[in-house]
């Protein structure tokens, strides 16, 4: 069986953050974040894709030690009705927290933030700690 993952961090009683700081994403390639936005993406969807592995290794384990092998009903499964529309929804909010850097980068823009407002508001953060 897999080892227990890390405990998680836990906030520190009496300390408050933003949910977002405020000020545009610092940028590290000359391109106007296009790289930048892009090395999110790709690190949100390994994110995802190593969630989801290890919850099929588990779900499978599980299914394993019950007697039950589920890889050829797996290969044959089509949803359909309900479950192909919330595989649908499912599938629509996961695009939209891997992309969800684009959004931020937009609403970055129309608010006119900057990389310094940002930084500001990262190294008060620090501060109190």
């Amino acid at each position: 069986m897999d080892e227990p993952a890390a405990p998680q961090a836990q906030p520190v009683e009496g300390r408050a953050f933003p949910t977002k700081a405020r000020g545009a994403r610092p940028t590290f390639f000359d391109d106007e974040g296009a790289t930048d936005a892009v090395l999110a993406i790709v690190t949100a969807l390994a994110a995802e894709v190593w969630a989801l592995r290890e919850r099929q290794s588990s779900l499978e384990a599980v299914l394993d030690a019950a007697g039950i092998d589920v890889s050829a009903a797996i290969e044959a499964h089509r949803p359909d009705g309900d479950a192909a529309v919330a595989r649908a929804a499912e599938a629509t909010a996961f695009a939209s927290r891997v992309y969800r850097v684009f959004e931020e980068m937009r609403e970055e823009a129309l608010a006119g933030e900057t990389q310094d407002r940002y930084l500001q508001v990262v190294d008060r953060a620090l501060a109190e700690l």
